[in-house]
This record gives structure tokens, C-alpha cells and sequence, in this order.
């Protein structure tokens, strides 16, 4: 399994399908990969610790949120340096509505969204940082399911520049310009 999804990741990039994003090409390559994935009865692909390894080129722009099946509040279980640094918070660990500053509610929002759908979710999102300084980036939001009845939502930042390191507290604000469901 992990060398058919391996090789998926460097297989050419395939046409958009109906109704997905223009910009979605950086990211395109996760699409196959997570469509082509074993799947639980829900339909949802099953989520296990070795599919880390294609992902080896994204980690330090990963996320992961962790959503228990008994309902208690979803965390995140992963998040990478490179968001930690642009952040100034390394939310691994914390719950999504707290874990994050405050001006990234829109993301937990986003989260909450991709995880009742049971889709993937692609979004542009611009981070106005003090003095004017805009920041742009794509984000893929893949669900997943476990086999204990938990589901997972895994997220992959692309910025379109390399972000500034964020000092933590300061202010921001992010705004979700493009959002959209994608196919299963």
C-alpha cells in the first residue's frame, strides 16, 4: 500500500475533475493519493501511521486533527514547524478551538466543515500580517476514518511565498478568500 500511494504522489498530474479550483495544481498530486487509499464502510479512507511516509515532503507544512468518536472536543495531533514557525504556536496537542490565536477561528471553521461533510476541502486563505504584509496560501483538508471509530482530518499548507517566522501574540488576521468541497 505504501509504495502504490508513494508512486501516485510523483505520477503526472491529472486534469482538474468538474468544480475543482484553478489553483488546486500544488496540491493536486495528494488528490489521487488519498482517492486511491482503502476505504472503511463509511466510505472515508482508513487512516494508519504509515501513510506519513509519501507525505515526507509536506511535514513541516501538515496538520492533523484528531475528531473522537465519543464526541469530546477535536485536537490536533500534529503540527508542523513550518506552521509552528509562521504561527508562533505549536498547536500539536490542543484543542481546535483554543489551540490556534484567535484570529484563526476561520480555520477551526473550516475543519468543522471538512469533517461533517466527510470531503475534501480546498481553500485560498490570506493572513494580513502588522504593516500591511500579506500572506497567501492553498489548504487541503483529506478526512479519514480509524479503525476505533475516531476520524482524522489531515491538512496541507502550501504558502506561494516563503512566510515570514510569526513573533506569537502578534497581530493577525486571516481570511478565507476561496473555499470549496471537492469530490470524493
Amino acid at each position: 500500500m505504501m509504495g502504490r500511494a508513494a508512486a501516485s504522489q510523483r505520477a503526472p498530474q491529472p486534469p482538474l475533475q468538474t468544480g475543482e479550483p484553478a489553483r488546486l495544481p500544488v496540491l493536486q498530486s495528494l488528490l489521487p493519493w488519498w482517492r486511491q487509499l482503502p476505504r472503511l464502510d463509511d466510505g472515508l479512507p482508513v487512516w494508519n501511521g504509515d501513510l506519513i511516509a509519501p507525505l515526507r515532503p509536506w511535514l513541516a507544512h501538515l496538520l492533523m486533527v484528531r475528531f473522537p468518536r465519543d464526541g469530546s472536543m477535536p485536537r490536533f495531533t500534529l503540527y508542523g514547524s513550518a506552521l509552528t514557525r509562521f504561527s508562533g504556536t505549536d498547536a500539536t496537542g490542543r484543542d481546535i478551538d483554543t489551540g490556534l490565536m484567535p484570529a484563526f477561528e476561520g480555520a477551526a471553521a473550516s475543519y468543522l466543515r471538512a469533517h461533517g461533510a466527510a470531503r475534501p476541502n480546498w481553500s485560498r486563505v490570506r493572513v494580513e500580517l502588522p504593516g500591511g504584509l500579506g500572506i497567501r496560501y492553498s489548504r487541503l483538508l483529506l478526512p479519514f476514518g480509524c479503525g476505533d471509530g475516531d476520524r482524522r482530518l489531515l491538512g496541507i499548507i502550501h504558502f506561494d511565498d516563503q512566510p515570514p517566522e510569526q513573533a506569537a501574540g502578534a497581530p493577525v488576521r486571516l481570511l478565507i478568500e476561496q473555499e470549496a468541497m471537492l469530490l470524493c
